[in-house]
């Protein structure tokens, strides 16, 4: 990726990372990424906004030195400190120990952690300004957890820009990086989504609130740090209204359970309608899929609107079953705390896999109502009654939870 004017005294200064196929170990990014970072120009000094990986160190500090010397920066604004974000900082605070760094407080307590050597380090404060020049000043503005606790969003009022770090980004490394110049819209679109469902969809509250900051400010142009620079006000308000339908939760006003099983010969399945039955007469909304034959991420977005999750299926080889595993580690604690659990099943030998999915539930943080339930091999008729004794006593503590 060039150096190039983003918009009057803003260069880009980042780097491409095409040949990327994954990132953060689980992630798929079938068209590469970019490590964006931008560079300002001011009478008062030279600020570097975000660092990049430390694979491509050489080539960012080239991209710096095409436009100014290095011992000419006054300011490093670090947003976010993963290492796509920071590993290249060390080498250039090696060579300008005299920069100035700005960033949250857990920025600059990752960064010491990083950097592994002393720098002057500065905290930051909401809404806190940084005077560049008489003409120019930036501005600080927290969003912790989009997408991890050190995340800020600078603004450049004069430019009407808001740096957004990974806020608004998408893993794709295109010829040229403006939104308006890229005729197939498609592929952003696609790109974003998929940036948002692996990075940001965890945190949809914390996502709303920094929407809200982002909308607060006077901005025409967001200069993210991966793909496509939205460097227009329609571009913007696109990605925003995006983000907003997605983090937005359609909570029902009635208690909402999520109802998860597999059954090889049908004596969990038995099982599964003697619940469903019960949950419903006591008037729960209840959504239940079977695995493997649903569509995983249906299920994860009707379990993240619900108030619980039961799961079941039989015990194969002293374990649970490889779909319901695939269910709940399509989770993370974020999206689980608080929500109530429980696992019931048949089994043949020895039915572990109840006591496992509870346990993994405690991994969740989700909060166990009970030790679960199991039947071995085919239900009979007074163990379907006890089965719907357990969904009964099951709904009850939730609402008696809910009354408290």
């Amino acid at each position: 990726m060039q150096v190039f004017n983003v918009k009057n005294n803003v260069y880009y200064i980042g780097v491409s990372d095409r040949g990327l196929r994954v990132f953060d170990i689980m992630m798929e990014t079938k068209h590469g990424t970019t490590y964006n970072s931008y560079l300002i120009k001011e009478e008062g000094g030279v600020t570097i906004i975000d660092g990049v990986k430390a694979g491509f160190t050489d080539k960012w500090l080239d991209n710096i030195r095409s436009l100014v010397d290095i011992k000419d920066i006054k300011y490093l604004v670090v947003q976010h400190t993963e290492p796509d974000h920071s590993g290249a900082i060390p080498a250039l605070l090696a060579l300008n120990p005299n920069i100035e760094v700005y960033g949250s407080f857990m920025a600059m307590a990752n960064l010491k952690e990083i950097n592994n050597a002393p720098f002057i380090s500065n905290v930051i404060k909401p809404k806190q300004e940084l005077k560049l020049s008489e003409r120019q000043s930036l501005f600080f503005y927290p969003v912790p957890n989009v997408h991890w606790p050190d995340t800020i969003i600078t603004h450049d009022p004069v430019n009407a820009i808001a740096f957004t770090c990974d806020f608004l980004g998408q893993h794709i490394a295109p010829q040229q990086l403006l939104y308006s110049k890229e005729p197939n819209k498609k592929i952003i679109e696609e790109e974003i989504k998929l940036y948002y469902d692996a990075i940001m969809a965890p945190f949809k509250s914390d996502v709303l609130k920094s929407v809200a900051t982002l909308k607060s400010l006077d901005v025409s142009m967001v200069l993210n740090s991966h793909g496509y620079i939205l460097d227009t006000k329609e571009a913007v308000d696109w990605a925003i209204n995006k983000y907003i339908k997605w983090s937005t939760v359609n909570k029902s006003e009635k208690l909402t359970i999520t109802v998860v099983f597999a059954s090889a010969y049908g004596y969990t399945r038995s099982m599964s309608e003697a619940v469903i039955s019960e949950l419903e007469k006591a008037s729960a909304l209840v959504h239940v899929f079977e695995v493997p034959r649903d569509d995983l991420a249906t299920i994860v977005a009707r379990i993240e609107e619900s108030d619980a999750l039961l799961v079941a299926s039989p015990t194969f080889v002293g374990d649970g079953i490889k779909p319901v595993y695939d269910v709940l580690n399509s989770l993370n604690p974020v999206m689980c705390f608080g929500k109530y659990f429980s696992a019931f099943g048949s089994y043949g030998w020895s039915g572990e896999a109840v006591r496992n999915y509870m346990n993994r539930a405690s991994e969740l943080r989700f909060k166990k109502v009970d030790e679960g339930f199991k039947v071995r091999l085919k239900p009979s008729e007074k163990e379907l009654e006890d089965t719907r004794l357990y969904a009964r006593n099951f709904i009850m503590k939730i609402k008696a939870e809910l009354n408290k």
